[in-house]
């Protein structure tokens, strides 16, 4: 397995191996991590599934591990021959000297480079294989998942940082997918464009019992703000900043004190959460949140508008809406039936 993978040669981006995460080991205290944009990663592997399909009909691979990249600027080059899939961001990659399009299938050759600008928009590009990727070679799942995360990498359960030399592991099988690959099969799929918010976004939000509790008017007056993506937002969480006008134009805060004093004990908390701080600047927990927290929570968003939010960058727009549960589960298993998932 050794001799089958890529090496990093340049990065000033960031790269991490990524699945869909560990979500039974939260109650054990560690982070859930995962695909910040599962949309763009399960894409990537249902491209590789597909050619897959060509010679083995029965195999599939929803859940294999890809490489995230964030803002680009990471180049690798292979040391073996493997066909590889590209989505999310567009990085405008090369292979060798030959730029190529994102959301299709490449065929990888021994010595061949592949480079990865800064996107124009968007933060993450994902970079599948048949297989899956690991970061050491015979490297078995920690917790069910292969995903890296901060924490968990400085306590060395998920393997080292990705990082100039790093080594990214395939299996045989990518080496031969990619000799049994027909030439007429690199066949492109429609850039899809409308799955993600163009500067502004729209979350859909499923209301706490705290909501529920607030006033009308302090309801609506969160629901009328528009919120700015701060610089200071990561994979653990995306802080928001109101306008000064939009909060000084209402004599009450949006969460009264009383309610707040409810709400001092610390508890479980989960993907898509918001989050009240006292300056009534909200976060929204994402795929790196910590397992509890001590904010009053306002709802949680719908996960697909949260693959959304992933790709957003700092001084984008948000602003929420309402909906209920049965709305979200619905639309979720629709995501994941798309994927085969369900």
């Amino acid at each position: 397995m050794s001799q089958h993978c890529l090496e990093i040669i340049n990065i000033n981006g960031q790269a991490s191996i990524q699945d869909l995460g560990r979500l039974n080991a939260q109650h054990l205290g560690f982070s859930a991590g995962g695909a910040a944009d599962e949309f763009a990663f399960l894409t990537a592997n249902q491209l590789i599934s597909d050619h897959c399909s060509m010679t083995e009909p029965n195999k599939h691979q929803s859940n294999c591990p890809a490489i995230e990249i964030t803002l680009g600027q990471v180049s690798f080059r292979a040391n073996t021959e493997c066909v590889i899939a590209i989505t999310g961001a567009n990085c405008k990659a090369k292979i060798n000297d030959t730029v190529i399009k994102n959301w299709q299938c490449y065929q990888l050759k021994p010595h061949d480079m592949i480079t990865f600008a800064m996107p124009e928009h968007g933060l993450h590009s994902y970079l599948a294989v048949a297989g899956g990727f690991t970061c050491q070679v015979g490297q078995k799942p920690w917790l069910g998942s292969f995903a890296q995360t901060q924490n968990e990498m400085a306590l060395g359960f998920t393997g080292k940082p990705l990082i100039t030399g790093s080594k990214l592991y395939c299996s045989a099988d990518a080496n031969d997918l990619a000799r049994h690959m027909p030439v007429n099969a690199n066949k492109p799929i429609s850039s899809p464009t409308q799955f993600y918010a163009q500067h502004s976004l729209t979350l859909r939000v499923m209301p706490s019992t705290l909501f529920l509790k607030m006033s009308h008017e302090q309801q609506q007056h969160f629901l009328a703000n528009e919120y700015t993506i701060s610089a200071q937002s990561n994979r653990m969480g995306y802080r928001l900043q109101s306008k000064p006008e939009q909060s000084g134009s209402f004599e009450q805060k949006i969460l009264a004190e009383s309610l707040r004093e409810r709400c001092l004990l610390s508890s479980p908390v989960t993907y898509g959460m918001i989050q009240l701080p006292a300056n009534e600047q909200p976060i929204i927990l994402m795929k790196e949140r910590q397992t509890m927290g001590g904010y009053p929570v306002l709802g949680s968003v719908m996960q697909t508008d949260l693959f959304r939010l992933s790709q957003m960058r700092p001084g984008e727009k948000v602003n929420f809406t309402l909906i209920n549960h049965q709305q979200a589960q619905q639309q979720l298993r629709a995501f994941y039936r798309k994927f085969s998932l369900l």
